[in-house]
């Protein structure tokens, strides 16, 4: 099983934590959700490479991963130009 540091080194770059609040692996593929979501809810925009490495993470990891594809096929429907 990886450590938290070990994951922590894994998340994709430009990604914000707290280290404070976030002391987990599930924190972490939790704030990768969280980004997921976002674009799928049309409130930021992610570059789909950016979405592939979050979901990639989530699934290495394996917390939230129903959750993370989900959100991830609703925002394939979601371009650029909706933001």
């Amino acid at each position: 099983m990886p450590t938290f540091e070990q994951a922590l080194k894994q998340l994709p770059a430009g990604t914000y934590y707290d280290s404070f609040c976030h002391k987990t692996i599930q924190d972490l593929c939790y704030i990768c959700l969280h980004e997921l979501d976002l674009h799928a809810e049309g409130e930021y925009y992610q570059p789909l490479a950016m979405r592939k490495k979050y979901l990639k993470f989530i699934e290495k990891f394996g917390f939230h991963v129903e959750d993370a594809r989900h959100v991830y096929n609703i925002g394939m429907n979601k371009s650029k130009s909706d933001f």
